[in-house]
């Protein structure tokens, strides 16, 4: 999704930073006393605590796993002491893992790649019954996704949207891409994914089989805090004739695809 079909800036990401700790604290000021706590929660304690929260599933990035909005809200009141009675915990964690979820995904979204509704509009044109998926590593749920897809115009072109956080596992594991082929009910040798990490997309859609496309063309964005991603090496090699291949035009996705 990130560098592929929208790109962020250092202001927003920091926005939506802040806009996390804000509403999470009105949520724990909302319950009053549902929950048993010895301290009262203060902004800055939810600040230390999802700094926390970011280091323990950091460490699950490293194997591959993800964790749901739902799991992070929890693992945030354990990590601020609070508990609930097992009667509203599961009520109070879905709202928790709701607000994560959409805090700072109402307005101000990430900036959408121009390329992308021209070539979404192209594919649809020349493939009438191509079936379009996500599978993006985010922590946030596919309902946000869907509504920020809709503010851009581009919800209706998409059949299905695969979050790592939801299905658990990260790319470049295969099960995250095994789960998008199914919810499509497409195979493998019939699927073109296109993103902009070497190791997790061109590496991670080959292992289950599927064409892959390194798109380049948003790497220019991060340039100046962040290392551009690695490049498709000259000596990686594909099984089955699979094709793996760099693109630094959206609009190539389509040829490419004609060719398949």
């Amino acid at each position: 999704m990130w560098l592929t079909l929208i790109w962020d800036t250092k202001e927003l990401e920091e926005y939506r930073r802040l806009r996390r700790i804000i509403n999470f604290h009105r949520l724990t000021r909302r319950m009053g006393t549902k929950g048993r706590t010895k301290e009262k929660i203060t902004y800055n304690s939810i600040r230390l605590a999802m700094e926390e929260l970011s280091v323990n599933v950091g460490k699950m990035y490293k194997k591959g796993l993800d964790v749901s909005p739902e799991d992070r809200g929890r693992m945030l009141f354990e990590l601020l002491g609070v508990k609930f009675d097992r009667s509203e915990a599961e009520s109070v964690y879905e709202e928790a893992g709701r607000t994560l979820s959409d805090s700072g995904y109402y307005t101000r979204y990430p900036k959408l790649n121009p390329e992308v509704k021209p070539t979404l509009k192209a594919l649809k044109k020349e493939f009438p019954a191509m079936k379009i998926g996500l599978i993006s590593n985010a922590a946030r749920s596919a309902k946000t996704y869907r509504r920020m897809f809709r503010s851009y115009g581009i919800s209706s072109y998409f059949d299905h949207l695969t979050i790592s956080c939801e299905i658990g596992y990260l790319k470049p594991r295969k099960e995250i891409f095994e789960s998008a082929l199914k919810s499509l009910n497409v195979s493998p040798e019939e699927t073109l994914h296109v993103g902009d990490l070497f190791e997790a997309d061109v590496q991670g859609a080959a292992s289950v089989g599927m064409h892959s496309l390194l798109y380049t063309g948003l790497w220019h964005k991060y340039s100046e805090y962040m290392n551009p991603g690695e490049r498709i090496p000259k000596d990686f090699k594909t099984k089955n004739n699979v094709t793996a291949r760099e693109i630094s035009r959206m609009n190539e996705v389509v040829e490419i695809a004609k060719k398949i």
